[in-house]
C-alpha cells in the first residue's frame, strides 16, 4: 500500500486539501473538515497518512500557475487506483476536454462507450476527487451547462469565465 501525503493548500477558490501517494496526486478537495477528507483516503489507501506540506508543493504551485491563466493544464501525475473502472474512464474523458472548451454528459457518456449513461457520468462527475485538475467543470448539462454539479454552480461558472478570458490563446 503506497504511503499517503497530505496538506491544505490556500487557492483562488479558498482552501483545499490535497492527497499524494508514490503514484501522484490522489485527492483535492475544497470539502471542509479533515476527517471528512482523510477517511475516503483511508478506505481507499489503508495505511497511515500524515501530512507533509513538501509534498504537494509541485500541486500547490500547477494551481497557482492555473488559476493566474499561466497553465492550461498540469503535469502532475494522477493516481486513480482505488476508483471505480467507470470513474476512472470518465475522469480520462475529462482530461482530454481542451482548456476553455465544454462537452456535455452525454459527450463525455459516448466517449467512455457507454453513450446512455449520461446520468451516470454526473454522478462520477460529482464523486470527483481530482478537481479541478480533473476539469470537471468542462463537463456540461446540454440544456442549461451549470446545474446539477456536485460542486457549487458558481465555482463551475467562474472557472469556466477563467478559461474563456485565457490570454495565452
Amino acid at each position: 500500500m503506497p504511503e499517503v501525503a497530505f496538506a491544505q493548500l490556500e487557492t483562488t477558490l479558498g482552501p483545499m486539501l490535497a492527497a499524494r501517494t508514490s503514484l501522484g496526486v490522489a485527492a483535492l478537495s475544497r470539502e471542509p473538515g479533515l476527517e471528512a477528507f482523510l477517511t475516503p483516503l483511508r478506505r481507499r489507501f489503508g495505511g497511515p497518512i500524515e501530512p507533509d506540506p513538501d509534498a504537494l508543493a509541485p500541486l500547490a504551485g500547477q494551481l497557482d500557475e492555473y488559476f493566474a491563466r499561466r497553465r492550461r493544464f498540469f503535469t502532475i501525475a494522477l493516481d486513480l487506483t482505488g476508483l471505480a473502472a467507470f470513474d476512472r474512464a470518465v475522469y480520462q474523458a475529462a482530461l482530454a476536454i481542451p482548456y476553455g472548451a465544454t462537452a456535455t454528459y452525454g459527450d463525455v457518456a459516448a466517449r467512455v462507450g457507454s453513450p446512455r449513461a449520461a446520468r451516470a457520468v454526473g454522478n462520477a462527475m460529482a464523486r470527483c476527487p481530482l478537481f479541478p485538475i480533473v476539469p470537471c467543470h468542462r463537463v456540461v448539462r446540454a440544456s442549461d451547462g451549470f446545474s446539477g454539479w456536485g460542486a457549487d454552480p458558481s465555482v463551475k461558472r467562474r472557472l469556466l469565465e477563467l478559461e474563456a478570458a485565457d490570454p495565452l490563446s
